[in-house]
């Protein structure tokens, strides 16, 4: 039986963030429901090809808590029913604190969710405002503090830096305010703006200054330097826990293992191949009332795609990559395969061999980019 991690996508919001491009959609009680008996069909489907033992669980957005408690409860319950999941395992929702209560945190936690995910962004009225955010700093306070009273022992916070209009002071303060709460995690990402959502448009309008190269790097090593002396550990290029609270489920993804999803617009990798669903509701509807899983496109990959993705995912670990696992999972040495590009990136002091590992030096994490992009192969 093989192993999968499992994603399920909620799709629906009270309203987009500005800087937000994930498939969502605004909150109708109506599509709700049809999505919620849309989504049993999926689990069902999935546990007839699959027939999977499930490792992790992710509840993303969207915005899960948009749910009632007791819908939450039935999802999983659902998927306790049709899926062989292994005891003891993280199962994780995404929690805006601007919609979540006693109650439903109680049903949420008792439902089996042990680590909560909560959207902060941060800790600054007036950035939540320029960000449109739907919740207030002291919102997100309050809310940590219940949750902690009920019992939820592993909390993330997202954090978004580099956003329009903060000074690195602003940022600093929202890292102190973090750090007095005290979570076992935190996500601390720099703002991109996408195409397609309202800060882009503001961007190419001239209404939106982008955030200079420069500040964003200082708040990037603010973080760091920061929250380390804070007893965070980096374990990854925007993720720090404290140690043993490293993320399971996104471990999955940059150790490049196999994961199902569900819910329209997600993506899956399932050992052999990667593919995504339908991100229309009406088509993600339409195929899974027809009886068939709602996938809109799947392509196998080949070896050196493979290659490609472990390398370019698992430098994004601190830790890097095994070169023993690497030999052991494709038959070959890392450095017969990238022995220029390694090479190249050693003398520019971007990446180290390490106790049988391979992973990005400090200046390589800042420039990880051009460094990741010199790991693909096809």
């Amino acid at each position: 039986m093989k192993e999968f991690g499992l994603y399920i996508h909620i799709p629906f919001c009270v309203r987009k963030c500005y800087y937000c491009d994930f498939n969502s959609f605004s909150f109708d009680p109506i599509l709700k429901q049809r999505f919620l008996t849309n989504l049993n069909k999926e689990i069902e489907l999935i546990a007839d090809k699959y027939k999977p033992q499930i490792k992790s669980i992710f509840i993303g957005g969207g915005t899960p808590t948009i749910l009632d408690g007791e819908e939450v409860a039935s999802i999983l319950n659902q998927c306790y029913q049709k899926l062989n999941i292994k005891e003891d395992i993280e199962i994780t929702i995404e929690a805006n604190p601007g919609t979540v209560d006693r109650k439903k945190l109680n049903l949420i936690k008792e439902a089996g969710v042990n680590r909560l995910s909560f959207g902060v962004q941060s800790f600054s009225d007036k950035m939540l405002k320029t960000i449109g955010r739907i919740h207030t700093a002291q919102d997100a306070i309050d809310n940590y503090y219940l949750a902690r009273e009920l019992g939820f022992n592993n909390i993330s916070l997202d954090l978004i830096f580099a956003l329009p209009g903060q000074c690195l002071d602003e940022w600093k303060e929202t890292l102190l305010q973090a750090c007095e709460l005290d979570p076992e995690h935190l996500s601390t990402y720099n703002l991109k703006i996408e195409q397609g959502t309202p800060f882009y448009k503001m961007l190419r309008k001239g209404t939106l200054i982008p955030t200079s190269e420069e500040l964003d790097l200082a708040m990037y090593n603010l973080t760091k330097d920061l929250l380390e002396s804070r007893g965070f550990q980096q374990y990854e290029i925007s993720n720090f826990s404290k140690r043993g609270y490293e993320s399971e489920h996104n471990q999955i993804y940059w150790r490049n293992k196999a994961y199902l999803s569900l819910g329209p617009g997600a993506h899956f990798y399932d050992g052999i191949g990667r593919g995504y669903n339908f991100s229309s509701l009406e088509d993600y509807f339409h195929s899974l009332e027809e009886g068939r899983l709602p996938i809109a496109d799947y392509q196998r990959l080949t070896k050196e795609e493979e290659i490609e993705e472990t390398m370019m995912l698992g430098l994004r670990l601190i830790e890097g990559v095994s070169l023993a696992g690497f030999k052991r999972r494709y038959d070959s040495d890392i450095s017969d395969i990238y022995e220029s590009q390694i090479n190249k990136s050693i003398e520019e002091e971007l990446i180290v061999f390490n106790n049988g590992k391979i992973s990005l030096t400090w200046k390589g994490i800042i420039f990880a980019n051009r460094v990741l992009a010199e790991f693909i192969l096809t």
